[in-house]
Parts: C-alpha cells; sequence; structure tokens
C-alpha cells in the first residue's frame, strides 16, 4: 500500500480537476490529483487517426457562447478557434429545406417559460399548454428536438424553471478547436508534471474538518491500494458517478455521508447523449440530392436535422471542408439505442443518412470508411453525458457546490447555476471557483 500525503487532494482530472489544480499549484498549494482513467481530460476524448486530417472529437467539440474562461486558456495556449457557421438544414414532408431562423424560432417557445411559475413542471408539461399557439406549432416539435438533443434530456423529466433559469449561454454561437480539444486539459496539466496519479480508482473519502483521508485503487496487472492525506479534497467526478452506490465501478463512499450533497444529487441527473463520427471516402451529400430543392446544395450546410432515425441530427465540419459527418442522438432515444451496444450506434448510420439525404442505405455504406463512437452512458467513470436539473430542481447545482466544513469541495459542470452546465466552460469554471475558496478559506 502507498501512502502520500500533500495541502489538497482533487479527484478527477477532467477540465474542472486540471483547473483547480493548476490555480493551486501556481499560488504554491501542493496538490495531487487521482484519475481513475489512463488519460485526462475526462469528457474530452479527442483522437487522431493518419487518415483524417482532423482530430476526431468523441466527446466535448464546441466552445459554447462566450466561454470566457476556455477562450483564456486556448488564447494561452497559443491555439486558435473557428468559429461554426453555415446553414441550418432539416427534412420535412420527405423533402430538405434550410431551416431559416432555427434559433429564433426554438427561442421564442423557450421565451414563453415562467421562471417563478409554481409549482415547477417539466419541459413536456410546459408545452403541453400550447405556449404561442397555432403559430408555434412547428416551433415547439423543434424546441423539444433541442432539449432533447442539445441538453440530451427527457422532457418529461427535465425542469422549465432550471431551463429558463439557465438562459444566459448563447447556444446559437459555438467555436471549434481545429488543433483539438484535448489541447486544453493539455494546457492545464503542463505545470503539474508528477503530480497527477493516472488510473487510480478513488473509491473512499473520509472527512472531518480540516483533514480528509481519501482510499483508491489502482487499475492494471500491478493494482494496489493507496491513500493519501490532505486538509482538504476537490471532487470533481460527474454526478453519474457520484449518485452511484458502492460497490459499482468507481462509485465514491463518503465517511460521513453528506445528506446534504445527497439532497442536491436528486434534483440532478445526467443525460443520455451518442455520437457517431464517420469518415467518408465519398462526400455524396455535396453533389445533388434528390431531397433537396431544384437548384439547390449543402455546400454550406453545418447542421442537419432529421426525424424518425437512431441519429436525428447530424454536422459537417463546416466552415472547414472535411469528408465527415457527425451523427448525434440525446434523451430517451439514446436509452433505447444503446441496449444494443456501441455497435449498435455504427449500424444505425447508413440507414439514418440514407433517410436524411434521400439515397439508399447502400450508397452510404459504399462511401462511408470508418466510424468512431463512446458510449459515455455505459461508461463507470461518466455514467452519462452531461447533467440536467430534474422537476423541483432548479436549485440543486448551487447546492452541489456548498463546500462541507471548509473541507469537502466540489467542482465539475453540474455545479454551476448560471446556464454553463454541460460545458467545458462551466467545468473549468467550477474548478477555478473551488480553487479559489480553498486558498481564501487558508489564508484565514
Amino acid at each position: 500500500m502507498a501512502d502520500h500525503k500533500t495541502d489538497v487532494v482533487v479527484i478527477g482530472a477532467g477540465v474542472a480537476g486540471l483547473a483547480a489544480a493548476a490555480d493551486l499549484a501556481a499560488k504554491g498549494v501542493h496538490v495531487l490529483v487521482l484519475e481513475a482513467r489512463d488519460r485526462i481530460g475526462g469528457r474530452i476524448d479527442t483522437r487522431r487517426d493518419p487518415d483524417v486530417a482532423i482530430p476526431i472529437e468523441l466527446g466535448a467539440e464546441f466552445l459554447h457562447g462566450d466561454a470566457p474562461e476556455t477562450t483564456a486558456i486556448v488564447e494561452a495556449a497559443g491555439l486558435t478557434t473557428i468559429e461554426v457557421t453555415g446553414e441550418q438544414w432539416g427534412r420535412v414532408g420527405g423533402r430538405l429545406q434550410q431551416l431559416e431562423g432555427f434559433w429564433d424560432r426554438v427561442g421564442e417557445v423557450m421565451s414563453h417559460i415562467n421562471p417563478k411559475h409554481t409549482p415547477d413542471r417539466s419541459f413536456s408539461e410546459f408545452l403541453a399548454t400550447h405556449p404561442g399557439g397555432r403559430r408555434l406549432a412547428e416551433a415547439r416539435r423543434l424546441a423539444r428536438d433541442f432539449v432533447e438533443g442539445f441538453q440530451a434530456a427527457d422532457a418529461a423529466r427535465i425542469s422549465a424553471r432550471a431551463l429558463a433559469e439557465g438562459a444566459a449561454t448563447d447556444e446559437s454561437r459555438a467555436r471549434r478547436l481545429p488543433a483539438g480539444y484535448d489541447r486544453v486539459p493539455d494546457h492545464l496539466a503542463r505545470g503539474l508534471a508528477g503530480r497527477i496519479q493516472l488510473g487510480a480508482v478513488a473509491s473512499r473519502v473520509e472527512w472531518r474538518p480540516g483533514r480528509v483521508r481519501v482510499a483508491a485503487r489502482t487499475r492494471g496487472p500491478a493494482a494496489e491500494q493507496l491513500t493519501v492525506s490532505a486538509r482538504a479534497a476537490i471532487v470533481t467526478v460527474p454526478i453519474g458517478v457520484l449518485q452511484a452506490r458502492p460497490p459499482a465501478p468507481g462509485a465514491i463512499a463518503f465517511e460521513p455521508d453528506v445528506p446534504a450533497i445527497r439532497r442536491a444529487l436528486s434534483g440532478l441527473t445526467m443525460g443520455a447523449a451518442v455520437r457517431a463520427v464517420c469518415a467518408f471516402r465519398d462526400p455524396f451529400w455535396r453533389g445533388r440530392l434528390r431531397a433537396l430543392p431544384r437548384g439547390a446544395a449543402l455546400t454550406h450546410a453545418s447542421f442537419l436535422h432529421g426525424s424518425g432515425s437512431a441519429l436525428p441530427v447530424w454536422w459537417t465540419t463546416y466552415p472547414l471542408h472535411a469528408p465527415i459527418l457527425t451523427g448525434w442522438s440525446g434523451g430517451p432515444a439514446t436509452t433505447a439505442l444503446l441496449t444494443g451496444g456501441i455497435s449498435a450506434v455504427e449500424r444505425a448510420v447508413p440507414a439514418a443518412l440514407a433517410r436524411l439525404f434521400g439515397v439508399s442505405p447502400q450508397r452510404v455504406a459504399r462511401a462511408l470508411s470508418r466510424c468512431w463512437s463512446h458510449d459515455w452512458v455505459h461508461d463507470p467513470f461518466a455514467r452519462g453525458a452531461y447533467s440536467y436539473a430534474v422537476v423541483g430542481g432548479a436549485g440543486a447545482f448551487r447546492a452541489l457546490a456548498r463546500p462541507v466544513e471548509r473541507t469537502v469541495f466540489f467542482a465539475g459542470e453540474a455545479t454551476l447555476d448560471d446556464g454553463r452546465n454541460g460545458t467545458v466552460d462551466g467545468a473549468i469554471a467550477s474548478g477555478q471557483r473551488a480553487a479559489a475558496r480553498v486558498v481564501r478559506l487558508a489564508e484565514r
């Protein structure tokens, strides 16, 4: 058994944990980061293939809105971002048509949510009141697709109040990192050499005011127990992991238990989402398609919305022109899709694209080179895509962020209540906030 002593122990080397550790180390605080995976980055998972011109993002891909914390890191690392521009298209009545004013139409529906409505209700219940009447019937369908896709949420469970209160992020504006999103955690970790223990699965946090002891076990053939003693812990694992109970893989027991944290967790859940990143020998969608209006082309298409298939949302690399399409499923349909395993996602690609573009599955299959996917829902160190508040849980993000006896701190995208839950920027901001709190308490 290996024993370590440090000032602060951080559980999780996603961007929240790395941001916290980097800020603490910069202030001279001795920190040790325990990470269950054999890599840093958490739900940022960038892959590279010599046959593909751009990085393959199986986790986070976009910077949403202004993303100030992420942007600051990108600039400090000497990286560049590109704005996601282009046209939104959708399959309507068996034909592809450009969706003019997509975000305005969704936003008009969302603007009808009263954040003070009592009692709280689900988004489905809100839609059942037919906000906007007949005029917004199609916009309400788009809004439901948006909530279940973008938020990865079950519309029958997600809190309408939380959606209204968290409307600060501009979802219509997004950027990409051409060099790969993994450059962000790489930059955060640049000053943490020797302070990150990979393959260390934390299983127990014993604490009393001013003192913690974390028990973990390393993975692999030479697995061993290790303990870390510190005066404070920052826990940054996803809420799906916090909600798991031992002996489930990755679950963490708190001794003594923290009822306030359990109550906060009961107001949150992890959304289900999966993507298939597909490289093609032939980018057939750029040519003439019978499903398109006469004279139209998808040359400037960015997002394509379909329905009735296992992967109803697709996006291109525009304004880059790589022969890659990414398919996406979010919400309850994802859970059903993943009952067949990750291979079911890749098997669904030809039929989904055939339906969207009005071509045969055989044509898609001939053009397809390879697909990449990752099952975040069944990943024991994620247990879902990202968080959302269920009915009655609008205040849970804030509650989860409250320090426990100035000793146990929580960070991660699920601890931000300003609309940035589910984003890399929110995770980074939460880690920086937790580090600042630890430093302030130490100075008292």
